[in-house]
């Protein structure tokens, strides 16, 4: 059985744990605004992509949910989403500073159609400079340098 542990997740505190851990923001919020209209506007693409928060361990499960219906200033802010990332504890807004990587995978279930890794790489290129580790079955985005 997987236990959550309740994190403080004011801007203070975030700022904080990034500091202590010497995560280098590598989006602003700005960009974070670009990549997600981008990411909705070609929603039919990105069919799964898993997120990683900061205060989380890698093998926690949250997953980005896009579709036709996601807009600017409903469901993700100039700072913020709301309720677009799935996982437990469920949250309802998550700051973009949160968020270390955004991973796209090639096959993310057994039953599902491949993702097409090359057309989302091109789409993210589109909008700008992002760190970006490819390999044959994902494609990662960061929003933070670990040292």
């Amino acid at each position: 059985m997987k236990r959550y542990v309740a994190v403080n997740r004011d801007e203070e505190a975030l700022d904080k744990l990034i500091l202590a851990a010497h995560l280098q923001p590598l989006l602003s919020n700005a960009k974070w605004v670009k990549l997600l209209t981008t990411l909705v506007a070609q929603w039919p693409l990105v069919q799964a992509c898993q997120v990683k928060l900061i205060w989380e361990d890698v093998g926690n499960e949250r997953w980005l949910h896009l579709d036709e219906h996601t807009s600017y200033q409903f469901n993700y802010y100039a700072n913020a989403m709301e309720a677009m990332i799935s996982g437990k504890p469920h949250l309802a807004w998550t700051a973009y500073k949160e968020i270390e990587w955004l991973d796209f995978p090639r096959f993310f279930s057994p039953k599902a159609a491949e993702q097409d890794l090359s057309v989302i790489q091109r789409q993210l290129e589109a909008v700008g400079q992002f760190r970006l580790e490819t390999s044959p079955d994902q494609l990662r985005l960061y929003a933070y340098h670990r040292p």
